[in-house]
């Protein structure tokens, strides 16, 4: 005869296997949902922008024509190509996300940097502008982008030491990372960021409308899916390494910048000590080009760097 309490035990027993075999079943399908969200974020943060050329060097009296430049893995990217004849001097101007090299802070400071008699390449990265490419990669890959453009002027006669790079926002960063090693006169970081996954904490769950808890899954997939690693982002440890190469560096950075808050700039300047920080006041991300010194300061690094280059 069974008694309640076996039968109870033995309901146990079940009910134990049963878990025993669906718990890691559950988990993996929780594992893959949360992935699955975290793949359909960063796929639609890192898509193609093919915004429109709103306008020409030709606002700024600057003649050009079209380049075509590959990056160190074979993309064909398009640049805008503003020659100074008997210059030895060159600048790669670099856009930031969902931006191109029609963008208004572009050709101003092409402007600027084509009067301080360089020649200057402004540069669709990746997924930007007329640029092939799949994802936007957050100053991952876009390096490959820079170093192909430095080989692109190498071939005209450019040598690095005569080559300034400079970027805003996502471009800050990228110049940040493509400069180390390369050899380069100087590097303009202009509102970018120092940590990327730091920048993401915040910024991911205001632009996806998710909690913070998918954060983390979102860079995951991007790491496992999409070719790029967030993780690896991180500009102030490249900066650090600028420094014991004696890369001249200067930082442009907004108070207010909501979009890159400028904590990144004292992080920057925390791995670079002697970095030169331009701490400017009541100015929107990327919009230092308006402010009355902008040209003033940015000639009067240039004429630094000049300087210590003839030292």
């Amino acid at each position: 005869m069974v008694t309640r309490g076996a039968t109870i035990k033995g309901k146990i027993r079940a009910v134990r296997k049963c878990l025993f075999l669906w718990t890691p079943v559950v988990l993996l399908a929780l594992a893959a949902a949360y992935l699955g969200v975290g793949l359909y974020v960063a796929s639609q943060l890192s898509a193609p922008f093919r915004g429109p050329e709103e306008r020409t060097p030709a606002v700024e009296g600057l003649h050009y024509h079209t380049a075509a430049v590959q990056s160190t893995d074979g993309l064909l990217l398009e640049g805008w190509w503003v020659p100074k004849s008997g210059s030895s001097q060159a600048v790669i101007l670099v856009p930031g996300y969902l931006g191109n090299k029609s963008r208004p802070y572009i050709l101003k400071t092409a402007s600027i940097y084509a009067e301080a008699g360089y020649s200057v390449l402004m540069l669709d990265t990746r997924a930007q502008g007329r640029s092939e490419g799949e994802h936007i990669t957050l100053g991952y890959q876009e390096i490959r982008d820079v170093r192909g453009a430095l080989g692109w002027l190498r071939e005209r006669g450019f040598e690095p030491r005569e080559i300034v790079l400079h970027g805003w926002s996502m471009g800050g960063a990228t110049v940040v990372r493509s400069a180390r090693g390369a050899g380069v006169a100087a590097v303009v970081e202009d509102s970018g960021y120092a940590d990327l996954p730091l920048l993401l904490r915040r910024a991911l769950p205001e632009a996806s409308g998710l909690p913070p808890f998918f954060s983390p899954g979102t860079m995951l997939a991007a790491k496992l899916f999409l070719g790029f690693d967030p993780w690896a982002v991180r500009p102030e440890e490249d900066a650090h390494e600028l420094s014991e190469e004696g890369v001249p560096l200067l930082i442009i950075h907004s108070t207010i910048d909501k979009t890159v808050p400028y904590e990144h700039a004292e992080l920057v300047r925390k791995a670079y000590p002697s970095a030169e920080l331009w701490k400017i006041k009541g100015y929107d991300h990327v919009k230092a080009y308006s402010n009355p010194r902008y040209r003033e300061k940015l000639l009067s690094f240039l004429r630094q760097v000049q300087t210590k280059g003839e030292s």
